[in-house]
């Protein structure tokens, strides 16, 4: 059963097809959407290639078509696109169909969170993938307040974390539960112990993945938007 591959399509079909939505409109900013994919979507591909080069994660082979990309199976090539999309389809209707107010914030809490998470890191060097990705959020939680104030002190940005991070956990679960993507013991918190490091069947380091390339997906498409908002002004 190409269990992924279908995944892939129930995740995208529905927000695809409600795109369109007059309130919404999402296929107008498709070209801030393509620009994420191709600029995030690609750091996050080489990074998923070389996870599975150094054995932090492996596929089920029963679960996938078998056609593969950079060593990656084409479907969580895919899942770069879809889920994404899925999620920027998300922000954007909440954007149209809620009231947004600010949120009040200071810098310094996400340097002290940023300086945590990368001294944590590097205490878990010995685990590949709990030292990357605590290393990686700790520099996203530095450079945010700088990168866009304006996203993380809007309530549209949390509404959005929250919503597709319950997404997230049903979309990982149904893939670690199989599983279709199977975790090293060696390169994630806790192995095989008793206590594993994980939340049901999936490893506690997903979290912050999510929140990483989520945030960075919304960063980029804010950023091609307004590139492309700016480009359209000027030839008014």
């Amino acid at each position: 059963m190409y269990i992924y591959l279908m995944l892939n399509i129930f995740i995208i079909i529905f927000p695809f097809l409600l795109s369109f939505h007059r309130k919404v409109n999402f296929q107008k900013r498709w070209p801030s959407f393509i620009g994420s994919f191709f600029t995030v979507g690609t750091s996050f591909i080489i990074w998923d290639a070389y996870a599975t080069a150094r054995g932090h994660w492996s596929f089920n082979e029963e679960y996938i078509v078998g056609v593969k990309l950079f060593g990656l199976p084409i479907e969580e090539i895919m899942f770069f696109f879809t889920v994404p999309y899925a999620c920027l389809f998300t922000y954007e209707s909440l954007r149209n169909f809620t009231r947004n107010w600010r949120v009040p914030y200071r810098s310094w809490p996400y340097l002290v969170i940023g300086g945590t998470f990368i001294v944590l890191g590097t205490a878990f060097r010995d685990q590949g993938y709990t030292c990357l990705v605590l290393i990686l959020c700790g520099i996203l939680s530095i450079i945010l307040p700088y990168l866009d104030p304006g996203m993380i002190s809007s309530r549209t940005y949390w509404l959005y974390l929250l919503i597709t991070f319950c997404l997230f956990i049903i979309f990982n679960m149904v893939l670690t539960a199989i599983p279709v993507v199977m975790y090293s013991p060696d390169h994630i918190w806790g192995g095989n112990g008793a206590w594993n490091g994980r939340f049901f069947t999936i490893p506690l380091e997903d979290f912050f993945y999510n929140i990483l390339m989520l945030t960075w997906f919304l960063l980029a498409y804010r950023a091609f938007d307004r590139f492309f908002a700016a480009i359209k002004g000027k030839r008014t």
